[in-house]
């Protein structure tokens, strides 16, 4: 089955209300139908800044998250909604491929980024600045669009946060479905509820983790996330339930 032409630009901030608008069918979509969403070389370039910048573990989690995203598309995430303005299949993925690419730029330990001025805000924050700041530059065909460069950075800066109303964008919302599952799995964040579980597709998700291995994400991400509560009490993922210890007791342990 195709990918619908248009979908939903704006959706429901709350899950709960999102997953009620969703009409998800968890089937299979082979990683290589995923793949054959075309790039061009200003996604190239975001690959190559991405690479440079985040650890190798976190990396491979944000190439996991534009599959996982796409997948989540392919399975009936809302389109044609009556009043809901469309966004064409092509423009969401061309912000998708970057927003999920570079969300985590913050996580960076290169000489570059603890340099950079808005090293001491969230992660999520300093992540989108350098987002901001390279898609000026490398791409100029998005950044040309004062719209879509702001979804793009508006998405990587809000991803961990959640609000129970108001409205978020189709990228923001795909990005901060596809990172939670990427650490959460089929549980999410609210075990037992099982709306995780119409996301992806186990096999789709089988085949992605086999090209893109989950590696030291687990440990990486905590270490990092215990960093970010020591330096930043005040950062946005404070304001997750139960603080670091409820927002990463959720986290997938890897198995031995």
């Amino acid at each position: 089955m195709p990918f619908p032409k248009t979908f939903d630009a704006y959706v429901p901030s709350d899950t709960q209300k999102f997953f009620t608008l969703a009409k998800l069918k968890p089937e299979y979509v082979p990683l290589e139908t995923l793949r054959a969403v075309p790039l061009d070389p200003e996604h190239t370039a975001s690959f190559d800044y991405a690479k440079k910048i985040t650890p190798p573990a976190g990396f491979a989690h944000c190439i996991r998250c534009y599959y996982f995203s796409l997948a989540i598309l392919h399975n009936g995430f809302p389109s044609g909604t009556p009043g809901v303005p469309q966004i064409p299949f092509a423009e969401l993925a061309q912000r998708l491929y970057h927003a999920c690419i570079l969300h985590d730029l913050g996580w960076s330990t290169t000489a570059e980024a603890i340099a950079h001025p808005a090293r001491a805000t969230s992660f999520e924050i300093h992540g989108g600045i350098m987002a901001y700041e390279h898609l000026r530059v490398a791409a100029p065909a998005l950044a040309s669009d004062a719209a879509s460069l702001g979804d793009v950075v508006q998405s990587i800066m809000l991803h961990t946060s959640q609000w129970p109303s108001g409205t978020s964008s189709a990228t923001k919302m795909l990005l901060s479905l596809s990172a939670m599952f990427d650490l959460c799995g089929y549980d999410g964040p609210q075990p037992g509820s099982r709306a995780f579980e119409l996301l992806v597709n186990r096999k789709t998700l089988q085949e992605i983790e086999k090209e893109f291995p989950r590696g030291g994400l687990y440990t990486e991400g905590l270490d990092y996330a215990k960093k970010e509560f020591a330096e930043k009490p005040d950062c946005l993922m404070s304001h997750f339930p139960g603080g670091l210890e409820g927002f990463t007791k959720l986290w997938r342990v890897p198995e031995e």
